[in-house]
């Protein structure tokens, strides 16, 4: 049971846990650079970016993780499922970049 529903969710899962770990180094740590780059400008306001970056981390892991319960379920709702919210997550990140830089 567990293998089967390992099978079907691992991705979805180990991709929300990634995205976790990156929204605690972007809230917690402070670190843009793990998001930005090296070589990329400092936003005008980095508590402010780093809050609602770190949020918009925790709003994508909740769509992954939300896409590996649906494949066990169903899979052509969770693929359309994750589309729109990645979707969402672009436009999202657009005007959070819009708002910083």
């Amino acid at each position: 049971m567990f293998g089967q529903i390992m099978e079907l969710a691992g991705i979805p899962m180990l991709i929300g846990g990634v995205c976790l770990y990156f929204a605690y180094r972007v809230m917690y740590l402070q670190d843009t650079k793990a998001i930005r780059g090296k070589n990329k400008p400092e936003p005008k306001d980095k508590e402010g970016y780093c809050r609602d970056a770190g949020r918009l981390l925790l709003f994508f892991a909740a769509g992954t993780f939300l896409m590996g319960v649906l494949e066990t379920i169903n899979q052509t709702a969770a693929l359309g499922e994750i589309i729109i919210w990645t979707l969402i997550t672009f436009v999202l990140w657009k005007k959070l970049d819009d708002k910083y830089f």
